[in-house]
Parts: C-alpha cells; structure tokens; sequence
C-alpha cells in the first residue's frame, strides 16, 4: 500500500500547510499544530503550555467566551486540543461545507487572544481539577516519577499538567508572554484533511492567516540532556490495588532512521492497536502462561530523544518479580536470536494493516500526519508504508542490542502501601521573591457571577455554506434476512480499502443470572480456541492474515468483530463462523482471563469514578434485576463460573435469532449473502430477547464510599428512567444532551456553568442511551473534597431548571443545529457507522432512522421538554453517590 503524497504549501508569513483530499465521507478536519510543549517551560512554569491551551477556548473580541462553542455545535462539528511534550494542536472536525469557519476561528486565536485575569483565575480551579482526577490514578505516579528519573535535566521530566503549585502560581501576565512567543505563523503548522479542493482551501487560507505577522523567530531549546549509563530504579508506594511494573529505555529523536526498526520491534513485541496483539511475545509468553496482565510495549517518540515503554501488572499467583524477570527474558531473546521469517513477516503486515486502519479515518489521519511532521518530517508521513517494508530482521535485532540495554533503562515500580494516605510530589516550587504573594486558585463568587457564556443563535461569519448532504446514502445500504434467521446489513463504502463483520447477538449480561460476568467471560473466550484451532494457533493464522479477530459481551448484546483489507472477506467471515460455531472453552484458557478479570475488578475498585458509578446502579436497581449487576463480574462471581457453564451459556444464547451481521466496506452485497449463507447455513435457534422488568420509584438516597489515597472526589447521581420504545425515550435523550452532553462533545450547561463559570470539575457529563427495559439517566463528575456540597447544590439547581421553565429558544435552535450536521462527523467512523445501524435495526426504527432522526429532532419543543422533564427529573428523587477522597467542609 503507498500513501499520495501530501501537499505541502507555505504563505508569505511561514505557516506551512498541509493538506490530503480525502472524499469518502463529508467531513473536514482542520488542525494547527504550535511548536510548543512541555519542553519550553522553565523553573517555576511547568503546565504553563497546557495551561494556555485551555485559555485559547476562552474568547477574544471576535468570537466571545462561548460563541465559538455554542458556533462549532450549530455546524454540527467538534472542536478540542492537547498538549503534549513537544507540541500542542487545535482541532476542529466539520461537515465540509463548513470548512472556512474552522479556517476562520483558528486563524483568530492565532492572533487576537487576550487573557481576564479573573477568568485565569477560573481556570486555575479548572485545571487543579484535572490535576486531582489525574492523582486518583496509580498509574499517574508511577508515571510521574519513571520521567522525573529517567530525564535528569531535559524539561521532559515535568509531567504536561505541570505540578500543582505552579498551576496554582500561573498568572494572565505569564499567559500573554508564552501566547505572544510561540503563537505565530512562524511556529505553526496547519493541516486540513478530507472533503475540500485543494485550491479553494489555499485560497481561503490566505483569506484567514495571511495578514497575520510572522512573529519573531523560537528561540533553541539549549537543556541537554546527559547519556545515561546506567540503569535507574525506583518504587512509588501509595494506596492502589495491584503492583505495577513500568520501564523505559532511552531512544533516539523521533527523526532517526532507526524509529521503523523499532516500531516492528514494538510490533512484534506487544502488536498494540487495531485489535491485534494475541500472535505477539508478550501475551503468548507472559500474559497466556499466567505471569502478568495489561502487559505491554510502546514507543513514545519525542523530537529530543523518547522512550521504548514497557508495562504491567502481575497476577494474583504471581509477583512483580517475575513479571518483571519474564520482560528482561523476552528482550535478551530479541537481542541474541534473531526473528524468525514468519514471526517477521507477521509483525510487519500488523504493523502496515494497523497503519492502513489509522489512514481511514479522516481525523485519525489529520492527527498522525501533524504529528508525524512535527517530530520527524512530512517524507516520514508519505514513507510510511515502504519504510516498514524495508526494515529486515537483521535491523530489528540491531536496534534492540543498540538501545534495549539495562544501562539505558530506567524502572519504576507501584508497590501498594495503604499507610501512604496523602498525595505528594518530590518537586518544590521556586520561591516567590519577597512580598509577592502566590494568587489563590479558586474564583471569588462575586467574579463567578460577572463571567457569562454567550449563547448565539448563529455565529454565521463564514459565507453560507452548501446544503447538507444526506447522512446515509440508501442506495448503498442493503438489508437481507438469511435463510437461518438472522438479519444481514450491508452498506457499500466503496472507497474504503478495509472491510469490517460485525455479529451482533443476544448474549449480554442481563442472561447472567447469578453468575455475574458469565457472559463478558463466554465472549472473551470464543477467540480463545476453536475446535479447528488452539488460541495461540488462532491468533497467529488471523492476525498472520492481517486480520484483527475480536469479542466482548455488553449489558444487552454479545458482538464479535472481524476487520481485514477488502479482498480477505472470505477468510474474515470463516474466521468469525469458526469462532461463533465451535468455540471450546478451553480450562487454561478460562483460568488466565478469570485471573485478568480478577485484576481488573480490583483496579476498578480502586477507581473512584468506576465505584461511583457502580454503586449508583446497585442503588437504583433491586437485587436480582438483570441490569444492576456489573457486566464484567464481581470478586465472588467470577471464581465460581466453570467450563460447563460457558458451554451451557454459548448453546442458548449464541444463536440466528436476533442476531444481526453488519457489512461496511468496497463489498458486494450478493458475495457477501453467499459467504455468510455458506458459513452459517446450519446455524439454527435462539430464544431472542429477554423481557426487563420495570423499576419502580426509587427513595432517594445518598451515600460515600471511601477510597484512600485520593486527591479528587468523584459525584455520580441519576434515576432509572424509560427504554428506548417509549415515547418519552427521545426527549429524555435531547434533555440528556443540553444537560451533559450524553456522549457528545456538544456544549451543555454542565460544561458552561459548574466548569466554565464556576471552575468547579474538569470533567462532568450526563448520560442516557437506548436499552430495552429502564435506562439510567444520570450525571457524572469530579470535584476537589472541598467542593462536594457545592457541586451537589449546583447540580440540583441546574437539573430544577429544566422542569422549571422552558429552554430557551436560542439554546434549543443551537443544539437542534448541531444535531441535524452532527452525524456526517459521527458516522465518518465504520465503527460508529455500524453501531448506529445495529441500533435502528434492534429497536425496529427502519434503514432511513439516521436522517428521519433529525427531522424527529426538530419537531419537538421547548415546551414538550419541559414537560418531560418535569415528569421524570426531579431533584428531589436523586440518589446521589460520591466516592473516593472523603469530602471535607469548605
């Protein structure tokens, strides 16, 4: 496979373009990448490049503090940004007829930000919050100090969110000077990819970036940092579940020749990404004999040397020790034997076939190409294929004698120490010069009230765009009923160069009975062994194809998922009729992921948000209801399923009735009914859906579950509400939306009044999804101990507005207009594509659902809201879990 090349452009002020016309889908993403990151921060300023990324959402005099929010959601697109170690980069994802306006909006903030003092402030509680939700994670710590250790005076060893005491130290002054050094054409890289003429998108660019000035030349970075020549070790000792292992070796700049070598070494290590990873060392030689679990290998390629990462946990019957000893066998092998041809040959067609994923994706690609030619050069985006086909196994062993040595390595491990209660960091901020006081972080209410949102109806400032095209083209949408039962659909994607099978089954968890976790265990183990194939002998037929083979169980449905290049559609549906038709169950097989699953639900209980939100469904759900159970298990359930009871769940309930296949690629529609027909002719039965009963009122109730060694505590809270046939579902969906968002990165009122007036949480969202019997509508948040009592107040304020008064006509118009656009973006995906289509046919919504949507949409009313809402979301009735840190008085 080769890649077109990329177009590279200039304007007469320095900013490079890139551009790839992709026109598979209508969509455009637009993306300016600074050369700023981390690494430019001094003594006294780390987070500083972070903390400026968030204040470029904060307005300037053209597109007030929340127009360009409420100007994204009307058009229908998404809008975020990072930061990492080297750069940062602003995104937009668009329909395509609204391209100028992202042109229009990054080109404003390239130029005309200014920085409230007040609002700085705001945003200082905004960003400690991010910094807590971080420290609720071991692995944030152990991470935390590998890089402190492993960099000694490159800026490198700071984390990205910097530490807490120069967040809280930031002020609008230090703002405007890291603004003014490093935003400029000069320092930036634009890069549009997807539905767009290449001349036109110059045009308008020149139109929107050109009589910006070019800025004064960056500076060098002059830290260096000193070979390292001997191996570094450490232990991190806090409250947390499990040990943890996480080491990295030195690498070379991102930029090095030798960075393929190591990407199929990585490959053939680990073989992360795109479904792949059962055929590599690391799980058939650590994570199937039981050593460890999560165990893996990356790169992190950094423009002044990186790192080759290796992680994991041990399992219950075994010790960090071993783990770690295990690790340091699989790389001296690497070192003294070199790959074998097939094992090579192997790796490398999962590395181009992941690669060939990524490119599908016209975000997904937008993002690998800034990256890409930030750190290593547009020639390495457009090399990309042809530089992995020239690496041999000669190279492969040559670079990991070169840099995979102890002396380049440094290893951190996460002992659990329940004595270690309070959170900490080795760094000590500079100190203030005399009389200087460090500014408090949190918002004076009197400055909380003074900031407000704008909310326009339209921030139409780019020329009308072309009308939108229809979402889903029926002409390429098939749907068939095969001879066994089952439903067939197909949508043809002619230009996709990957076709991807999906079954989707009724054999979800609400068939657990009282054996929680049976059926996220009986899906696991399907591509465990076959009566064809062992599991190891599976994964490396599929994934030695270029195929990824995957299967899970969620609350109402089982899926199993095959995705390969477009003409392995035969094998890709032989191997899922293999695994769907004659799985074995095999014992060992059973005890490796029983004791992954243990792990897991260890760690999960460790998580603050992952217990909130579990306590709050066994409080709104009696005992015995098939939804109240976590999907994955509990500690006692999973030890007692056996082998018998996997077999006795997969005859019932993997089964053609109701099951649906999904076929999204360049296929025909009749190749495909002959394949699956000859496949799964004698495939017969099923007992379908089950009936989920109602649940009643619940009393409300609130209730903490302490979790030591927290900075942050997590607020879940909600109702059992309707499923998705009735009538009330689709109302309660949009008031989940203007809330909280429901998973969109629409504006809601959460985000624009508990994060962006009162810089209360980082995160906070609402969530209600279709489902057969009574979904949960509910919230989520994390907030500092200090904050609890006045998050909870807000969230009860806000939630009686919506039963209280109508939503305004503007807030509503706006949100009806990203909803209409929203799904071009939405369904670029295949996945998301085939979920969406799996939903309108399990719920009998009919092939035209994804644009019969929006007009339903548009027909309701400010007024039917409100009623609904006053129906079902009382403040009142709420159950309200918090876990984690103990809250605390304000």
């Amino acid at each position: 496979m080769q890649i077109a090349p990329t177009g590279v452009h200039f304007l007469r002020n320095g900013l490079r373009i890139l551009t790839r016309e992709a026109h598979h889908a209508p969509v455009v993403s637009v993306m300016v990448w600074y050369g700023v990151g981390s690494r430019n921060e001094g003594p006294g300023q780390t987070g500083l490049s972070h903390f400026l990324e968030h204040m470029l959402f904060k307005g300037t005099p053209a597109f007030p503090l929340g127009a360009v929010e409420e100007g994204v959601k009307e058009r229908g697109g998404v809008w975020n940004a990072f930061t990492s170690y080297d750069y940062t980069a602003y995104y937009e994802v668009l329909p395509s007829r609204h391209l100028e306006y992202g042109l229009e909006l990054e080109a404003d903030r390239m130029a005309n930000l200014s920085f409230d003092a007040a609002l700085t402030m705001r945003e200082r509680g905004i960003i400690v919050a991010e910094k807590e939700g971080s420290e609720n994670r071991p692995d944030y710590w152990l991470l935390s100090a590998l890089m402190e250790n492993a960099y000694q005076t490159f800026p490198y060893r700071h984390t990205v969110l910097g530490h807490k005491a120069d967040i809280k130290a930031v002020t609008a002054e230090a703002l405007t000077a890291h603004y003014r050094r490093y935003y400029c054409p000069q320092n930036a890289t634009l890069v549009v990819v997807g539905d767009f003429e290449t001349a036109e998108l110059l045009r308008l660019a020149e139109r929107h970036f050109g009589q910006i000035a070019p800025g004064a030349p960056v500076p060098p970075l002059t830290a260096q940092e000193a070979e390292q020549n001997a191996e570094r070790r450490l232990e991190v000792r806090r409250p947390g579940p499990t040990a943890k292992l996480l080491a990295g070796y030195k690498l070379p700049p991102a930029n090095h020749p030798d960075m393929e070598a190591l990407q199929v070494l990585s490959t053939i290590l680990s073989a992360q990404g795109g479904g792949f990873g059962r055929s590599s060392r690391l799980y058939r030689q650590i994570t199937a004999k039981g050593l460890g679990t999560g165990v893996s290998a990356s790169i992190w390629g950094l423009q002044h040397g990186g790192l080759f990462m290796l992680s994991g946990a041990p399992t219950p019957e075994t010790t960090l020790e071993a783990l770690e000893s295990a690790l340091w066998t699989e790389i001296e092998r690497l070192q003294q034997d070199q790959v074998s041809p097939a094992e090579f040959a192997r790796a490398q067609r999962i590395a181009q076939t992941t690669l060939g994923f990524t490119l599908e994706s016209i975000p997904g690609q937008a993002r690998l190409l800034g990256a890409t030619a930030m750190s290593e050069g547009v020639a390495s985006f457009d090399e990309m294929f042809s530089r992995l086909a020239a690496v041999t196994p000669a190279d492969v062993q040559r670079v990991a004698q070169r840099y995979l040595v102890p002396a380049k390595r440094t290893t951190a491990r996460f002992l659990p120490d329940a004595s270690a209660t309070e959170p900490s960091e080795s760094y000590q901020p500079p100190v203030p010069a005399e009389g200087v006081k460090t500014p408090q972080f949190q918002l004076p209410e009197a400055e909380r009230e003074r900031i407000t949102v704008t909310q326009p109806v339209a921030v139409d400032r780019a020329p009308a765009a072309p009308t939108r095209k229809t979402l889903l083209d029926v002409t390429r949408f098939h749907r068939r009923t095969l001879t066994n039962g089952a439903t067939l659909l197909v949508y043809q994607a002619e230009s996709l160069p990957s076709v991807l099978v999906r079954l989707t089954l009724e054999g979800g968890a609400v068939h657990d009975g009282d054996l929680p976790g049976l059926a996220a265990l009986t899906a696991q183990l399907l591509v465990r062994g076959t009566a064809a194939r062992s599991g190891d002998e599976l994964a490396l037929y599929s994934e030695g194809l270029g195929i990824s083979l995957a299967s899970e169980s969620g609350r109402e449905t089982a899926m199993l998922r095959v995705k390969g290049l477009a003409d392995q559609l035969p094998q890709a549906i032989e191997l899922l009729a293999e695994v769907t038709l004659t799985p074995t169950f095999p014992a060992d097989e059973l005890e490796r992921l029983r004791s992954r699953t243990l792990v897991g639900l260890r760690q999960a209980a460790n998580a603050a948000e992952a217990v909130s939100r579990r306590r709050l469904t066994e409080a709104l759900y009696p005992a015995g209801h098939p939804y109240r159970m976590p999907i994955s298990g509990t500690e006692e359930s999973v030890p007692r399923i056996t082998q018998a009871d996997l077999v006795a769940f997969h005859a019932a309930h993997y089964r053609p009735n109701g099951a649906i296949f999904t076929v999204v690629g360049p296929v025909d529609p009749e190749q495909v009914v002959g394949l699956l027909e000859s496949a799964f002719g004698r495939w017969t039965g099923g007992a379908g859906r089950p009936m989920i009963p109602p649940v009643g009122l619940v009393a409300p109730s609130q209730a903490h579950f302490s979790i030591a060694g927290k900075s942050q505590t997590d607020i879940a809270l909600g109702w059992p509400l309707v499923g998705r046939d009735h009538p009330d579902f689709l109302p309660l969906e949009l008031l989940a939306t203007i809330f909280g968002g429901n998973g969109t990165p629409a504006t809601s009122r959460l985000f624009r009044n508990l994060r962006e007036r009162y810089g209360i949480s980082y995160y906070q969202h609402a969530q209600f999804g279709p489902a057969m019997g009574p979904a949960t509508w509910s919230v989520a948040m994390g907030v500092n101990p200090s904050r609890v009592g006045e998050a909870i107040d807000l969230l009860k304020r806000e939630l009686g507005l919506l039963a209280a008064e109508p939503v305004p006509a503007a807030e509503l118009a706006g949100l009806k207009a990203f909803l209409t656009d929203y799904p071009a973006v939405q369904l670029e995906s295949t996945d998301r594509l085939v979920g969406r289509l799996v939903e309108a046919e399990r719920f009998g919504l009919g092939a035209d659902w994804v644009d019969r949507y929006v007009t339903l949409l548009n027909d309701l009313t400010a007024e039917q809201l409100q009623a609904v809402a006053a129906r079902y979301l009382d403040p009142d009735r709420l159950t309200i879990i918090t876990a984690g840190a103990d809250p605390v008085a304000e």
